[in-house]
């Protein structure tokens, strides 16, 4: 896979569920509820990267 990506499956999502995370050269750059706010910061600190944007879902999440 990615790098990026495997950083999120690794990630403890304790406390973030709901929310988005992004993600850039394997770390999280932020996390929060507000995702355009978000990528219009992290677009301005890494204009050369491409972010991994990924909600949280909840604990007991079915996905069918």
């Amino acid at each position: 896979m990615s790098k990026n990506f495997d950083a999120y499956t690794a990630l403890d999502k304790t406390g973030i569920e709901n929310k988005y995370v992004i993600i850039v050269n394997g770390e999280v750059v932020a996390k929060g509820e507000n995702i355009e706010e978000m990528l219009d910061r992290v677009r301005q600190e890494y204009p050369h990267e491409r972010p991994f944007v990924a909600k949280v879902p909840e604990e007991r999440m079915l996905v069918l």
